[in-house]
């Protein structure tokens, strides 16, 4: 039996795709960093006895103290790992993890990265007419957690409001941003950008 759960072990952690949160030992420092790839949107949580914690993944605990191992949805959609060990087990897992800095702040993009975000822009900004001087236009926007964005706003006005309504046409049409979460439950996230306005055929020299 003990032999059939480590294999079963092993084939989770080979084949089953989503596993990629590998877990830190007491002196590292978890990062994650950007742009994020294919692998990251494929994140996989770990529940102990039910209970989701922060951090925790299988190999912080041996083949022989699991009890039952399944591999399903969890309440709120992501695919999970539910294991059954003991209280003890738990409370071993819980006493390590408050050792490490885990940083659980969802991240969101532009697929792609801040480069391609800036080349998008360039691509699609319509100058207004008649546009003088040179200026940044700052909208905030909500990524919800499928990607998509809506509730666009200017935080930072332009005197042209044929600017404004230009930089908000921009953002509304971004395509879904990429967004990875490192807690079960999801929520909205808040995100800003600077669009920069120019006069068409103006060079602008910084002193």
């Amino acid at each position: 039996m003990k032999k059939l759960l480590l294999v079963s072990a092993i084939i989770v952690q080979a084949c089953v795709t989503f596993a990629q949160d590998r877990c830190v030992n007491d002196s590292t420092v978890r990062e994650i960093q950007f742009p994020l790839t294919e692998k990251d949107t494929e994140t996989v949580f770990y529940y102990f006895n039910n209970e989701w914690i922060a951090g925790a993944c299988l190999d912080m605990v041996s083949a022989d103290s699991i009890q039952k191992m399944e591999v399903k949805n969890d309440e709120y959609g992501n695919r999970a790992v539910f294991l059954t060990v003991s209280p003890e087990t738990v409370a071993g897992i819980k006493a390590k993890m408050k050792k490490l800095f885990i940083n659980l702040d969802p991240r969101c993009e532009f697929p792609g990265g801040n480069g391609k975000l800036k080349e998008w822009i360039d691509a699609n900004l319509q100058v207004p007419e008649g546009y003088k001087g040179s200026e940044r236009v700052i909208v905030d926007f909500t990524v919800h957690p499928d990607g998509s964005i809506s509730d666009a706003t200017i935080r930072r006005p332009s005197k042209n409001e044929a600017a404004n309504q230009e930089a908000l046409r921009l953002v509304n049409a971004l395509p879904n941003f990429r967004v990875k979460y490192f807690t079960p439950r999801k929520s909205d996230l808040h995100y800003c950008i600077p669009i920069t306005f120019r006069e068409p055929g103006a060079i602008f020299i910084r002193g």
